[in-house]
């Protein structure tokens, strides 16, 4: 299913343009913005479950860290609250046809002037993909694309910068069709692919990346606290590619899909090929938090 520009509300802002709702196309960048000219555009990306937006305050929680980083002040956290809620408000119908949506709220610098450029529109999600991944698993291909280094920007940073993402999936569907790629550190160890924060399963322990050697995902944080709270053990340490092959299970965990697993790594099966028992799990910990009465942001 796909929106068209009279189905969905979107809100948009710029230097030229006062806060406003309307259709999809009234969001342009002009070629003077720094998000077009050179990249600087903070992202967040939420979706909901069962018609209300999941996890708002962390995904908040991570948009603050990003306008801090990109310096881009007047995208505040307590403004998006309101507006994430008025979003979900004027498209309650196109929520409710399709059966859950994304979210994506994204800021510039603008034009030089102080004032940001500003826009929250919803995602399509295909939900059908979705199911596959959960039940059938994915492939992964490990690459040689480094993540970019926190010298360059940090980690923390959710960030529309993607190119070494994009480079990462040519690389691994030119191995395979339908798999994604696997990003490196600098030393050789995994980090992260363009949809989901990777973790190994050993001896029914969970181990993911050091935090400073990923973006900190908000599903992977839910995950760790179900975790904790159902006494799974959870650590955190440099994966070799060795290691990542050698696992009972490998785990993975994004805002679209939530939890599911690799199937394959560079077309070789992981386990038997099918969900383990820790990824069934958490996928059961997990739904049953979605199924939890999400807060409205306030009015």
């Amino acid at each position: 299913m796909t929106f068209s520009n009279t189905d969905e509300v979107c809100f948009f802002e710029s230097a030229n343009q006062t806060g406003q709702w309307g259709p999809r196309d009234q969001i342009r960048l002009l070629p003077e913005d720094l998000g077009f000219r050179q990249g600087v555009t903070a992202v967040e990306r939420l979706r909901t479950y069962h018609g209300r937006p999941f996890s708002v305050p962390r995904h908040l929680d991570r948009w603050q860290q990003t306008t801090a980083a990109l310096h881009i002040p007047s995208a505040a956290s307590s403004r998006m609250e309101h507006l994430l809620s008025e979003l979900c408000q004027r498209n309650q119908s196109l929520i409710a046809a399709s059966g859950d949506v994304g979210i994506t709220i994204f800021a510039t610098p603008g034009i030089g002037t102080g004032t940001a450029t500003l826009g929250l529109h919803l995602n399509t999600i295909d939900h059908a993909m979705v199911e596959d991944r959960r039940e059938k698993g994915q492939s992964l291909q490990i690459t040689t694309v480094q993540q970019p280094a926190n010298a360059c920007w940090p980690r923390s940073a959710k960030v529309r910068s993607r190119l070494h993402y994009y480079l990462a999936d040519q690389f691994a569907r030119q191995q395979q069709p339908n798999a994604i790629g696997l990003l490196l550190d600098a030393d050789g160890s995994v980090t992260e692919t363009s949809v989901a924060n990777v973790a190994i399963v050993e001896s029914g322990c969970i181990v993911s990346p050091q935090p400073d050697q990923v973006l900190g995902g908000v599903t992977q944080s839910v995950a760790s606290d179900l975790s904790l709270n159902h006494s799974i053990r959870w650590t955190h340490d440099r994966i070799t590619t060795d290691r990542l092959q050698a696992a009972d299970e490998v785990l993975l965990m994004g805002t679209d899909t939530g939890i599911w697993f690799a199937s394959h790594i560079n077309q070789t099966t992981v386990g038997n090929g099918s969900r383990g028992p820790l990824c069934e799990r958490l996928q059961t910990l997990f739904a049953a938090k979605c199924m939890t009465r999400q807060p409205n942001p306030p009015n």
